[in-house]
């Protein structure tokens, strides 16, 4: 199996994850910092949940002086969770 698709679906395996590609998906880009306060998570576990994302190609980062944002690196990834949403809402 492609080890590509098997990156992608571990990191798609936790809530926080959905939620931050969601958030950056709505936002464009954000700081790591801006992240903690959104999720109410601590800093070093939104740091471990973005590095198993960036290291999945689902998002890349920038530094920027002290800071280093985030963002979208593909934007499928976004359709993927949103044609899941829509399975896991039909009644079979």
């Amino acid at each position: 199996m492609n080890e590509q698709i098997i990156r992608v679906t571990r990191a798609l395996n936790h809530p926080i994850r959905i939620q931050i590609l969601y958030y950056l998906n709505d936002h464009q880009k954000s700081s790591v910092n801006n992240l903690v306060k959104q999720f109410d998570v601590s800093q070093p576990a939104i740091s471990r949940h973005l590095r198993i994302l960036e290291e999945a190609k689902l998002v890349k980062s920038e530094q920027v002086k002290q800071e280093r944002y985030y963002s979208l690196e593909d934007k499928h990834v976004i359709k993927i969770l949103d044609v899941l949403r829509q399975h896991v809402k039909e009644d079979f």
